[in-house]
């Protein structure tokens, strides 16, 4: 075979490869941001409000804009391909905002809020949260925004 007929193969993988990715790499990241936060969350329920659960929520918190940056690209290809079907800009641009809010938010709840409603359930009345809650939550906090100032 020559080198001209394993180098035509190599570039298809390269291409294939790389629409592969353009295409599944968002929901790739939003998985892998999703399984470290359930990871997370499983080793936060039975342990106490330590240096275990703020190690875990850092790197939740590190992991989290990417998993945003794909949700928000994402938005933008739904508006793209919204224009390109023949809708008009408004129309598609109304699309990225309403897809963007949507995925941001589902986001949010399957990788972030489970973590914080572990030290605080959603809907627990203000007067039922001890102060030891309170502390607790607000360390769950701090370590979520040090893993957002940290990430790359």
């Amino acid at each position: 075979m020559s080198l001209q007929g394993i180098r035509m193969p190599f570039e298809a993988a390269l291409s294939t490869t790389a629409l592969l990715a353009r295409r599944w790499g968002p929901t790739l990241v939003v998985a892998a941001v999703s399984a470290a936060a359930g990871v997370a969350w499983t080793n936060r329920r039975d342990a106490s409000t330590g240096p275990e659960s703020a190690h875990a929520m850092e790197s939740i918190g590190r992991a989290y804009p990417k998993a945003l940056g794909a949700v928000y690209a994402e938005a933008w290809r739904q508006g793209a391909d919204a224009l390109e079907s023949g809708r008009g800009v408004n129309e598609s641009l109304s699309l990225v905002a309403e897809t963007w809010a949507a995925g941001r938010t589902a986001l949010f709840d399957r990788v972030v809020a489970r973590s914080f409603a572990a030290a605080v359930p959603e809907g627990k009345p203000d007067a039922e949260v001890s102060r030891a809650d309170k502390v607790a939550l607000a360390a769950i906090w701090r370590a979520f925004a040090a893993g957002l100032s940290e990430a790359e």
